[in-house]
């Protein structure tokens, strides 16, 4: 573990840009969870009301291979009750999948451009979020995990997955150019959580 870098205030978490967050927000707070410092819980909720708190901080948990408890059986209980607790669970939901989906995916560019050390990293943080999101209670993420699943497997519309939800991963996967056997690991990581009952 790096120096331990003092804990943000809650008004330096408010607002904040994705830049901010991975740049200077982040990394005090996974430092916070490693030594389960309870200063972190409304530093966490606060993060977790806008995407870029999100993302900044999930650039930070998911990546950094110096962090052991992204990679616990149990993960932090200030981390899941932020989670769970979020006012805007369909953000969330979105958010997380993607933290499984596209390391899946880039995993295996990775590997085509014979980049091992790139996909191990990307294998990590596809492992981390997959153990994050099978944690969490996020209503919606089963859904968007359904949805991705049938996208990738080319199922339409039925009765767990509505159009709105097929229709955005969908345009989701297209924009990031997955192809055949992306999306079939993809299908295959999205078709383990949800058969954990996730």
């Amino acid at each position: 573990m790096n120096e331990v870098i003092p804990l943000p205030s809650l008004e330096e978490c408010q607002g904040v840009d994705f830049r901010n967050v991975v740049a200077t927000i982040a990394q005090p707070i996974c430092q916070g969870l490693e030594r389960e410092d309870p200063a972190v819980a409304p530093l966490l909720g606060e993060l977790f009301r806008t995407s870029d708190g999100v993302r900044g901080f999930f650039v930070n948990y998911l990546t950094d291979p110096s962090l052991t408890k992204p990679d616990s059986a149990s993960p932090p209980a200030a981390l899941l009750n932020a989670l769970n607790g979020a006012e805007n669970k369909g953000m969330i939901s979105e958010l997380m999948v993607m933290n499984v989906v596209m390391p899946s995916a880039t995993s295996m560019a990775h590997l085509r451009n014979g980049d091992e050390d790139a996909a191990v990293g990307s294998r990590l943080t596809a492992r981390r979020a997959s153990a994050l999101l099978s944690s969490a209670t996020i209503e919606p993420a089963r859904a968007d995990m359904l949805a991705v699943l049938a996208v990738c497997e080319g199922q339409g519309p039925c009765s767990t997955v509505t159009e709105e939800r097929l229709n955005f991963w969908g345009t989701f996967c297209n924009r990031w150019q997955y192809d055949e056997q992306q999306r079939q690991m993809i299908a295959m990581v999205m078709r383990a959580l949800t058969e954990q009952g996730v």
